[in-house]
């Protein structure tokens, strides 16, 4: 199955071509706190993790990734908070994040 970054208008999906480009994707947690702030900072009104939802590394800062590995893995307790999201849309994260 592939799988598309959930964030508001990244198209990023597990691919060989993502991962050529650095980008990895990662699961919501299973934390239900922690899931619940991920699926705010995306930007999509009213969204509800799946189990097959997931978010792409360009939404973390790089502190928040552990290349140490072979395997990409996300820090714990991170939350995504890098968006490019229209200027209309910005307030939202902005407001979340304070």
């Amino acid at each position: 199955m592939p799988f598309v970054c959930a964030a508001l208008g990244c198209n990023n999906m597990r691919s060989i071509e993502s991962r050529s480009r650095g980008i990895t994707i990662h699961k919501f947690p299973s934390d239900l706190e922690l899931q619940r702030r991920w699926e705010a900072a995306v930007g999509r009104k009213g969204f509800v993790a799946s189990k097959f939802s997931r978010l792409c590394s360009e939404h973390f800062r790089p502190e928040d990734l552990d290349k140490t590995g072979q395997t990409v893995r996300l820090r714990e307790g991170v939350i995504p908070s890098v968006f490019n999201f229209p200027s209309h849309l910005k307030w939202v994260c902005e407001f979340y994040f304070l």
